[in-house]
């Protein structure tokens, strides 16, 4: 089995068979590598490695490197671009150690929570993507060990300052919330970079800001069933979803019943 999972800034890797790559460069891209059972051999900074479970190895761009799996071994290959990872760390220099020790559970864990939420999002919604890759960024910036700048407890600005550009943030979603919406967007509004948005978006509401916006639609939703003759299709058009079926998973998950059967139970 081999996965490969693309967005605008990482690639996603999950490899379960026999896999060899020719040397190469990437010109923009780290690359983090990491065996989750069994092991594998990587040739990188012009030495061979035997990397075992959990043994990870970062790859700088611009650097030759190869990798071998063999048939009995599971490897997650994490590649993010140089400029996502500098924008992470405040633009603070970016020196991670290249041997890395990284709990293969922890990140077979997430990698399956990432890639679910990738495959299954809707196309035309870029803040399910965008909060993926800063779930990923931060977690890499937990886990690798160098002398980058850690920014896990200054992500959490603090409230009494946030509020006021956080209420306009809220307030453009509020009135926006139908309409394809980005992360940079809000986080300007809310005058901080995106990644730091994100933890403080959630750290003051409890919830993502793609979270939120699904639970605004879903409520809209829930009044228009109820006192409207529009049809669902109708109905998740207007209100932002890419797809009917989407509506319809996004809806029977936070409701526990079709829209069909909701309109019916408030309707008698």
């Amino acid at each position: 089995m081999k996965i490969r999972i693309d967005t605008p800034r990482l690639s996603l890797w999950r490899i379960e068979e026999e896999h060899s790559t020719a040397p190469h460069i990437h010109e923009r891209e780290f690359q983090i590598t990491v065996p989750i059972y069994g092991g594998c051999r990587f040739v990188g900074k012009q030495q061979a490695y035997e990397l075992a479970c959990g043994e990870g190895f970062v790859q700088y761009p611009e650097e030759p490197h190869e990798l071998h799996v063999s048939g009995e071994a599971g490897v997650i290959v994490l590649q993010v671009d140089r400029d996502g990872f500098a924008e992470f760390n405040d633009r603070q220099p970016l020196e991670f150690d290249h041997r890395q020790s990284i709990d293969p559970v922890e990140l077979s864990g997430r990698f399956r929570k990432w890639a679910t939420t990738l495959l299954l999002h809707d196309p035309s919604e870029p803040l399910a993507v965008e909060e993926t890759e800063a779930q990923v960024l931060s977690f890499l910036a937990r886990s690798l060990r160098g002398n980058q700048t850690n920014r896990r407890d200054a992500a959490l600005v603090s409230a009494s300052s946030a509020d006021r550009h956080m209420r306009t943030a809220l307030d453009y979603m509020h009135e926006h919330y139908t309409e394809k919406l980005h992360i940079d967007t809000l986080a300007g509004i809310a005058l901080l970079s995106r990644f730091h948005f994100i933890r403080t978006f959630k750290a003051i509401l409890g919830m993502t800001p793609y979270q939120y916006i699904l639970s605004l639609r879903i409520e809209e939703a829930k009044a228009r069933l109820a006192r409207s003759g529009a049809t669902v299709t109708e109905i998740s058009h207007d209100l932002g979803f890419g797809s009917a079926s989407q509506f319809y998973r996004v809806f029977a998950k936070s409701v526990g019943a079709t829209p069909e059967q909701y309109r019916s139970g408030v309707r008698g």
